[in-house]
């Protein structure tokens, strides 16, 4: 499958039903946010193979896409890596608002994110 996905086609999800370590995770992203501070960038690249597109839509004209690890690398997680598990923000440049919040467990895969609401 190739292209980009739609936001309709993705689930939504109560933050209230995320693993803990991930509603922490969104704490801390949100407070450093709103501190000033920066996240490294999501760059939203294909997915596992090379037919697949982008796991996310484009952010909105304005926004960027910023990613925070959540939790450590698993035991089967390739060594040296940070672990696959993320929360991405939609956050507009301009005013830092953030527009949408998603998390995956596996962030390289398409459809493997819900929105969080």
């Amino acid at each position: 499958m190739s292209g980009r996905i739609a936001k309709s086609q993705i689930p939504l999800r109560h933050q209230a039903a995320l693993p803990t370590d991930a509603v922490i995770a969104l704490v801390e992203a949100k407070n450093l946010l709103k501190a000033g501070g920066t996240l490294p960038t999501f760059k939203n690249e294909r997915g596992n193979s090379a037919h697949e597109g982008p796991p996310l839509p484009s952010p909105a004209l304005g926004c960027v896409y910023f990613e925070k690890q959540v939790g450590q690398a698993r035991p089967n997680d390739p060594k040296g890596q940070r672990g696959s598990r993320r929360l991405v923000l939609e956050v507009n440049e301009a005013s830092g608002q953030i527009l949408e919040v998603y998390f995956t467990e596996e962030h390289y895969g398409k459809f493997t994110f819900v929105r969080v609401v």
